[in-house]
């Protein structure tokens, strides 16, 4: 075994056992770690390291992490909060919290998504008198499986949206995802009722900590986020038509958050806030899996299985199984190094069985690692390996198995 592998073995058995480990310790204290001692080690050079990276997935994530930042200062997600707080019966409440987030995911990311939707959990939970670990898992379930019908939806997406292998990205994944994506956001709304239960302690002290001081205008990062949408739609329109130069997302994103920076009164603040733990658990995990493609462990492994990658069942299983051992966005960036597949229906089962993958463990999607981590930040409850993964894991098989017959359907019908 390479040190690169034993390392990402390492790396998920710590994360898996993090809740027997102190507190202080973070999902991605542990990551960064890892990379440290691969550059240390001299597994993988400085300069591969920086090859390794994706920048414009990187600047991407920042650019919506700081309008993220901007709008939950601003009191957006207060006033989100008091507009859902009108539903008075739990699974009506727990209906508009799920669309409302997967549809935010769906334009802002799901790690975005995350973030906003954390404290109008603990908000919703005092309010509706309720335990706020099932609105946390809701949250969890919802931006995962939301994000899902977008190029701008999760990292992964974008991975495969930025690999030049897509057409129209926009259109291409509306037009196989969409469809599955609703009808399992219906399913999920039944499923996360069915945990609701009436609260055993107060989280107002964690309510009241999500509040914004109002101080901030609002005005900036809604028109970041609007100018974001339209400059999405518009590359890919003009991809579609073949108009113009490819515009990478991550210019995209940064040209987007202008707003947020030239207007809003605490910018500075807003560049604090921006959710740079999770940034830098995304380059350590660059760092990491280019290592691990690098030092030829995963090759070795798959042997003349490599040449199968291309197959849009191969991808479902592969896409499953690897994101629990390496949480799906480092899976789809070797999987994306590893094969030159550009078949429609093999890119889109990468694409969205990682993306739901994701309910199964924390790990297995940065979005839960940000819901756990903002969760514990605000004062509330940690959300335990063993917890989470018994609250979603049957949702999370159920929707793999919809999603990837779906694929497989629409690929048999349009030979895509």
């Amino acid at each position: 075994m390479s040190l690169s592998l034993a390392v990402s073995c390492a790396i998920f058995a710590l994360i898996a056992a993090r809740e027997w480990l102190p507190a202080w310790l973070k999902i991605w204290h542990v990551m960064l770690a890892g990379a440290i001692v691969l550059l240390a080690s001299g597994e993988i050079a400085p300069p591969d390291a920086l090859d390794a990276i994706d920048w414009n997935v990187i600047a991407y994530l920042f650019a919506v992490f700081s309008i993220g930042a901007a709008l939950y200062r601003s009191g957006v997600s207060h006033s989100i909060a008091e507009r859902l707080s009108r539903f008075t019966s739990p699974t009506a409440l727990v209906a508009a919290f799920v669309f409302t987030f997967a549809f935010i995911s769906m334009l802002l990311t799901n790690d975005a998504a995350a973030i906003i939707g954390t404290p109008i959990a603990f908000v919703l939970a005092t309010h509706a008198r309720i335990q706020v670990k099932p609105l946390l898992i809701g949250l969890c379930i919802a931006v995962t499986v939301g994000s899902m019908a977008t190029p701008i939806g999760n990292p992964q997406n974008l991975l495969v949206a930025t690999s030049g292998r897509l057409d129209a990205p926009l259109l291409t994944f509306l037009a196989w995802l969409l469809v599955p994506t609703l009808l399992l956001l219906a399913l999920s709304v039944w499923w996360i009722t069915r945990w609701i239960a009436p609260s055993e302690g107060s989280v107002a002290a964690a309510a009241a900590a999500a509040a914004a001081d109002g101080s901030e205008r609002m005005w900036p990062a809604v028109a970041s986020s609007a100018v974001l949408a339209v400059l999405v739609v518009a590359e890919s329109l003009m991809d579609a038509l073949g108009i113009g130069p490819k515009i990478p997302l991550g210019l995209i994103a940064c040209a987007a958050a202008v707003p947020t920076y030239l207007f809003s009164r605490g910018r500075l603040t807003v560049l604090k806030e921006a959710d740079w733990p999770t940034l830098i658990f995304f380059v350590a995990m660059f760092v990491v899996t280019g290592s691990l493609v690098e030092s030829g462990s995963l090759q070795a492994i798959l042997g003349g299985f490599q040449d199968e990658l291309g197959e849009p069942l191969v991808a479902a299983v592969v896409s499953f199984l690897g994101s629990q051992v390496f949480s799906n966005v480092p899976l789809v960036d070797m999987y994306l190094k590893l094969t030159p597949a550009d078949d429609t229906a093999t890119l889109m089962m990468l694409a969205a069985i990682s993306t739901l993958a994701g309910n199964v463990f924390i790990i297995s999607a940065a979005s839960n690692v940000i819901v756990v981590q903002q969760a514990e930040r605000l004062g509330g409850p940690t959300l335990t390996f063993t917890e989470f993964t018994r609250a979603v894991l049957p949702i999370g098989l159920v929707s793999v198995a919809v999603t990837a017959a779906w694929i497989l359907g629409v690929g048999a019908v349009t030979g895509g």
